[in-house]
Protein backbone atom coordinates (compact mmCIF):
# COMPACT_ATOMS: atom_id res chain seq x y z
CA UNK A 1 0.00 0.00 0.00
CA UNK A 2 0.99 3.88 -0.53
CA UNK A 3 0.21 6.89 1.01
CA UNK A 4 -1.27 9.30 -1.34
CA UNK A 5 -2.71 13.00 -0.71
CA UNK A 6 -5.80 13.70 -2.74
CA UNK A 7 -6.23 16.99 -3.12
CA UNK A 8 -10.52 18.78 -3.51
CA UNK A 9 -10.46 17.85 -6.89
CA UNK A 10 -10.50 14.48 -6.72
CA UNK A 11 -13.88 14.55 -4.89
CA UNK A 12 -15.32 16.18 -8.45
CA UNK A 13 -13.83 13.65 -10.20
CA UNK A 14 -15.06 10.57 -8.35
CA UNK A 15 -18.63 11.82 -8.54
CA UNK A 16 -18.94 12.56 -12.05
CA UNK A 17 -17.24 9.39 -12.80
CA UNK A 18 -19.57 7.65 -10.82
CA UNK A 19 -22.82 9.44 -12.36
CA UNK A 20 -22.00 9.19 -16.15
CA UNK A 21 -21.12 5.76 -16.17
CA UNK A 22 -23.69 5.01 -13.82
CA UNK A 23 -25.90 6.78 -15.85
CA UNK A 24 -25.17 4.34 -18.72
CA UNK A 25 -25.32 0.99 -17.67
CA UNK A 26 -28.86 2.00 -15.88
CA UNK A 27 -30.02 3.11 -19.19
CA UNK A 28 -29.19 0.38 -21.28
CA UNK A 29 -30.11 -1.99 -18.73
CA UNK A 30 -33.84 -0.48 -18.68
CA UNK A 31 -33.28 -0.91 -22.29
CA UNK A 32 -32.33 -4.43 -22.84
CA UNK A 33 -34.86 -5.46 -20.21
CA UNK A 34 -37.61 -3.84 -21.89
CA UNK A 35 -36.78 -5.18 -25.05
CA UNK A 36 -36.71 -1.60 -26.32
CA UNK A 37 -39.37 0.11 -24.87
CA UNK A 38 -37.26 2.53 -22.56
CA UNK A 39 -34.50 2.93 -25.25
CA UNK A 40 -35.28 6.76 -24.08
CA UNK A 41 -33.21 6.18 -21.33
CA UNK A 42 -30.26 4.06 -22.94
CA UNK A 43 -29.93 7.37 -24.94
CA UNK A 44 -30.25 10.24 -22.47
CA UNK A 45 -27.45 7.72 -20.39
CA UNK A 46 -25.09 7.44 -23.35
CA UNK A 47 -24.99 11.26 -23.76
CA UNK A 48 -24.56 11.67 -19.98
CA UNK A 49 -21.86 9.12 -19.29
CA UNK A 50 -19.31 10.11 -21.71
CA UNK A 51 -19.73 13.56 -21.39
CA UNK A 52 -19.44 13.33 -17.32
CA UNK A 53 -16.38 11.16 -17.15
CA UNK A 54 -14.24 12.50 -19.62
CA UNK A 55 -14.64 16.55 -18.04
CA UNK A 56 -14.29 14.45 -14.69
CA UNK A 57 -10.73 12.56 -16.14
CA UNK A 58 -9.90 16.37 -17.34
CA UNK A 59 -10.17 18.21 -14.39
CA UNK A 60 -7.93 14.83 -12.16
CA UNK A 61 -5.53 15.43 -14.90
CA UNK A 62 -5.01 19.22 -14.54
CA UNK A 63 -5.41 18.94 -10.91
CA UNK A 64 -2.57 16.16 -10.37
CA UNK A 65 -0.65 18.50 -12.63
CA UNK A 66 1.17 15.50 -14.46
CA UNK A 67 -1.28 14.44 -17.82
CA UNK A 68 2.01 12.17 -18.95
CA UNK A 69 1.28 9.71 -16.42
CA UNK A 70 -2.14 8.89 -17.76
CA UNK A 71 -0.74 7.78 -20.64
CA UNK A 72 2.62 5.94 -19.20
CA UNK A 73 -0.44 4.10 -17.22
CA UNK A 74 -2.15 3.41 -20.86
CA UNK A 75 1.30 1.92 -22.76
CA UNK A 76 2.28 0.01 -19.53
CA UNK A 77 -1.04 -2.50 -18.58
CA UNK A 78 0.16 -3.70 -15.48
CA UNK A 79 -2.97 -5.41 -13.69
CA UNK A 80 -1.93 -5.34 -9.94
CA UNK A 81 -1.74 -1.79 -10.10
CA UNK A 82 -4.90 -0.02 -9.21
CA UNK A 83 -4.13 3.46 -11.30
CA UNK A 84 -3.14 1.62 -14.31
CA UNK A 85 -6.27 -0.49 -14.50
CA UNK A 86 -8.19 2.19 -13.58
CA UNK A 87 -6.97 4.14 -16.51
CA UNK A 88 -7.66 1.43 -18.84
CA UNK A 89 -11.11 0.81 -17.59
CA UNK A 90 -11.48 4.82 -18.22
CA UNK A 91 -10.09 4.99 -21.06
CA UNK A 92 -12.63 1.68 -22.94
CA UNK A 93 -15.29 3.41 -20.93
CA UNK A 94 -14.73 6.67 -23.08
CA UNK A 95 -13.92 4.65 -26.58
CA UNK A 96 -17.27 2.24 -25.87
CA UNK A 97 -19.34 4.72 -24.64
CA UNK A 98 -18.04 7.36 -27.60
CA UNK A 99 -18.93 5.46 -30.15
CA UNK A 100 -22.28 4.19 -28.63
CA UNK A 101 -23.28 7.93 -28.15
CA UNK A 102 -22.22 8.76 -32.13
CA UNK A 103 -25.19 6.32 -32.75
CA UNK A 104 -27.29 7.82 -30.93
CA UNK A 105 -26.68 11.48 -31.98
CA UNK A 106 -26.84 10.32 -35.90
CA UNK A 107 -30.59 9.87 -35.49
CA UNK A 108 -30.84 13.33 -34.04
CA UNK A 109 -33.09 16.20 -36.38
CA UNK A 110 -30.02 18.33 -36.58
CA UNK A 111 -27.73 15.47 -37.67
CA UNK A 112 -27.36 15.13 -41.54
CA UNK A 113 -26.52 11.71 -43.91
CA UNK A 114 -23.04 12.84 -44.66
CA UNK A 115 -20.32 13.59 -42.67
CA UNK A 116 -19.12 11.69 -39.33
CA UNK A 117 -22.33 11.43 -37.71
CA UNK A 118 -23.60 10.20 -41.13
CA UNK A 119 -20.93 7.15 -41.17
CA UNK A 120 -22.75 6.22 -37.35
CA UNK A 121 -26.32 6.09 -38.75
CA UNK A 122 -28.43 3.26 -39.07
CA UNK A 123 -26.22 1.11 -36.80
CA UNK A 124 -28.13 -0.78 -34.24
CA UNK A 125 -25.25 -3.81 -34.20
CA UNK A 126 -23.02 -1.40 -33.62
CA UNK A 127 -24.77 0.57 -30.43
CA UNK A 128 -25.96 -2.72 -29.06
CA UNK A 129 -22.20 -3.93 -29.35
CA UNK A 130 -20.72 -0.79 -28.09
CA UNK A 131 -23.60 -1.16 -25.19
CA UNK A 132 -22.91 -4.48 -23.72
CA UNK A 133 -19.17 -3.79 -23.63
CA UNK A 134 -19.68 -0.66 -21.93
CA UNK A 135 -21.99 -1.72 -19.26
CA UNK A 136 -19.56 -3.86 -17.80
CA UNK A 137 -17.11 -1.74 -17.86
CA UNK A 138 -18.93 0.76 -16.48
CA UNK A 139 -19.69 -1.24 -13.66
CA UNK A 140 -16.41 -1.70 -12.94
CA UNK A 141 -15.47 1.93 -12.72
CA UNK A 142 -18.18 2.85 -10.61
CA UNK A 143 -16.97 0.38 -8.20
CA UNK A 144 -13.26 0.85 -9.16
CA UNK A 145 -12.63 4.72 -7.33
CA UNK A 146 -13.18 2.57 -4.19
CA UNK A 147 -10.89 0.15 -4.43
CA UNK A 148 -8.63 2.93 -6.07
CA UNK A 149 -9.01 4.40 -2.40
CA UNK A 150 -8.81 1.05 -0.31
CA UNK A 151 -5.70 0.20 -2.12
CA UNK A 152 -3.60 2.99 0.02
CA UNK A 153 -3.08 3.10 3.44
CA UNK A 154 -5.51 5.12 5.47
CA UNK A 155 -7.19 3.46 7.76
CA UNK A 156 -11.00 4.74 6.98
CA UNK A 157 -10.13 3.12 3.09
CA UNK A 158 -8.26 0.07 3.70
CA UNK A 159 -9.79 -1.23 6.91
CA UNK A 160 -13.24 -2.65 4.98
CA UNK A 161 -13.89 -4.49 1.99
CA UNK A 162 -17.14 -2.23 1.68
CA UNK A 163 -15.69 0.90 0.05
CA UNK A 164 -15.72 -0.62 -3.16
CA UNK A 165 -19.05 -1.79 -3.23
CA UNK A 166 -20.56 1.34 -1.42
CA UNK A 167 -19.59 3.44 -4.42
CA UNK A 168 -20.83 1.13 -7.09
CA UNK A 169 -24.55 1.54 -5.46
CA UNK A 170 -24.14 5.08 -4.82
CA UNK A 171 -23.01 5.79 -8.18
CA UNK A 172 -26.26 3.74 -9.20
CA UNK A 173 -28.41 5.79 -7.81
CA UNK A 174 -26.95 9.00 -8.41
CA UNK A 175 -27.12 7.58 -12.04
CA UNK A 176 -30.95 6.77 -12.03
CA UNK A 177 -31.10 10.45 -10.12
CA UNK A 178 -29.56 11.77 -13.05
CA UNK A 179 -32.14 9.86 -15.94
CA UNK A 180 -34.76 10.94 -13.54
CA UNK A 181 -33.94 14.81 -13.93
CA UNK A 182 -33.28 14.76 -17.15
CA UNK A 183 -37.07 13.22 -18.13
CA UNK A 184 -38.65 15.89 -15.70
CA UNK A 185 -36.68 18.87 -17.64
CA UNK A 186 -37.66 17.52 -20.25
CA UNK A 187 -41.66 17.09 -18.79
CA UNK A 188 -41.60 13.71 -20.72
CA UNK A 189 -42.36 9.54 -19.53
CA UNK A 190 -43.70 10.44 -16.24
CA UNK A 191 -44.67 6.64 -15.76
CA UNK A 192 -40.96 6.24 -16.34
CA UNK A 193 -40.07 8.30 -13.85
CA UNK A 194 -42.13 6.29 -11.24
CA UNK A 195 -40.33 3.19 -12.41
CA UNK A 196 -37.00 4.67 -12.06
CA UNK A 197 -38.19 5.95 -8.61
CA UNK A 198 -39.15 2.80 -7.20
CA UNK A 199 -35.91 1.01 -8.67
CA UNK A 200 -33.84 3.52 -6.92
CA UNK A 201 -35.80 3.52 -3.08
CA UNK A 202 -34.46 -0.21 -3.95
CA UNK A 203 -31.09 0.82 -4.05
CA UNK A 204 -31.07 3.26 -1.09
CA UNK A 205 -31.79 0.45 0.92
CA UNK A 206 -28.84 -1.94 -0.55
CA UNK A 207 -27.24 1.97 -0.08
CA UNK A 208 -27.88 1.91 3.78
CA UNK A 209 -27.29 -1.80 4.04
CA UNK A 210 -23.72 -1.41 2.82
CA UNK A 211 -22.98 1.85 4.85
CA UNK A 212 -24.15 0.21 7.79
CA UNK A 213 -21.85 -2.74 6.94
CA UNK A 214 -18.79 -0.43 6.11
CA UNK A 215 -18.83 1.75 9.46
CA UNK A 216 -19.61 -1.62 11.86
CA UNK A 217 -16.56 -2.85 9.77
CA UNK A 218 -14.71 -0.17 10.80
CA UNK A 219 -15.61 0.38 14.32
CA UNK A 220 -13.72 -3.24 14.80
CA UNK A 221 -10.89 -2.70 12.83
CA UNK A 222 -10.16 0.55 12.78
CA UNK A 223 -12.41 2.60 15.22
CA UNK A 224 -10.21 6.46 15.55
CA UNK A 225 -10.96 6.29 11.62
CA UNK A 226 -15.05 5.61 12.20
CA UNK A 227 -14.71 8.33 14.54
CA UNK A 228 -13.76 10.78 12.65
CA UNK A 229 -17.30 10.66 10.52
CA UNK A 230 -19.61 9.35 12.88
CA UNK A 231 -18.47 11.95 16.00
CA UNK A 232 -15.44 13.72 14.38
CA UNK A 233 -14.94 17.16 11.90
CA UNK A 234 -17.12 15.67 9.75
CA UNK A 235 -19.70 14.06 11.85
CA UNK A 236 -22.33 16.91 10.45
CA UNK A 237 -21.68 16.85 7.07
CA UNK A 238 -22.23 13.17 7.25
CA UNK A 239 -25.44 12.74 9.33
CA UNK A 240 -26.93 15.68 8.32
CA UNK A 241 -25.61 15.89 4.24
CA UNK A 242 -25.22 12.44 3.61
CA UNK A 243 -27.28 10.13 5.95
CA UNK A 244 -30.58 12.84 5.98
CA UNK A 245 -30.20 14.60 2.94
CA UNK A 246 -29.16 11.96 0.70
CA UNK A 247 -30.21 8.47 1.70
CA UNK A 248 -33.31 8.93 4.21
CA UNK A 249 -34.75 12.12 3.03
CA UNK A 250 -34.70 10.80 -0.77
CA UNK A 251 -36.24 7.50 0.62
CA UNK A 252 -39.10 8.83 2.09
CA UNK A 253 -39.45 11.27 -1.22
CA UNK A 254 -39.59 8.26 -3.44
CA UNK A 255 -41.81 6.23 -1.34
CA UNK A 256 -44.71 8.84 -1.15
CA UNK A 257 -44.01 9.29 -5.17
CA UNK A 258 -44.47 5.60 -5.39
CA UNK A 259 -48.06 5.37 -3.48
CA UNK A 260 -49.30 8.98 -3.66
CA UNK A 261 -51.88 8.65 -5.55
CA UNK A 262 -52.89 12.45 -6.32
CA UNK A 263 -48.94 12.84 -7.72
CA UNK A 264 -49.60 10.18 -10.39
CA UNK A 265 -53.18 11.51 -11.13
CA UNK A 266 -51.52 15.48 -11.49
CA UNK A 267 -47.94 14.23 -12.52
CA UNK A 268 -46.21 16.90 -10.74
CA UNK A 269 -42.56 16.93 -11.60
CA UNK A 270 -41.39 18.67 -8.80
CA UNK A 271 -41.29 15.62 -6.27
CA UNK A 272 -38.76 13.11 -8.58
CA UNK A 273 -36.73 16.42 -9.12
CA UNK A 274 -36.62 17.29 -5.36
CA UNK A 275 -35.21 13.64 -4.71
CA UNK A 276 -33.34 13.45 -8.00
CA UNK A 277 -31.26 16.75 -6.65
CA UNK A 278 -31.02 15.35 -2.93
CA UNK A 279 -29.31 11.73 -4.11
CA UNK A 280 -26.94 14.51 -6.06
CA UNK A 281 -25.87 16.36 -3.47
CA UNK A 282 -25.93 13.58 -1.39
CA UNK A 283 -23.88 11.45 -3.55
CA UNK A 284 -21.20 14.24 -3.78
CA UNK A 285 -20.69 14.64 0.09
CA UNK A 286 -20.52 11.06 0.25
CA UNK A 287 -17.35 10.80 -1.51
CA UNK A 288 -16.11 14.49 -0.04
CA UNK A 289 -16.75 12.84 3.73
CA UNK A 290 -14.71 9.54 2.79
CA UNK A 291 -12.28 10.78 0.77
CA UNK A 292 -10.85 13.79 3.55
CA UNK A 293 -11.65 12.03 6.26
CA UNK A 294 -9.54 9.19 5.07
CA UNK A 295 -6.40 11.75 4.99
CA UNK A 296 -6.94 13.33 8.80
Amino acid sequence: MHQINWPAMIAVYLFMAGVGVAAFYTGVLADLFSNGRYRRLAKYGSYLGVPLIAIGVLMLLLDLGKPLSFWRFLLNFNPTSTMSVGVWLLSAFIVTGGLNALTWLAEEKFAGNTGLLGIFKNKPGLRRFTALIGMPVGLLTAGYTGVLLASTSSALWSSTPYLGLLFLVSATSTGIAALMLVLAWRREDFAVIQKLARADALVIVFEIIIFALLLITLGFRAPEAAAVILKGSYSAVFWLGIVACGLVIPLIVELYNMFSVKLHTGKDFTVPVVASVLILVGGFLLRYVILFAGQI
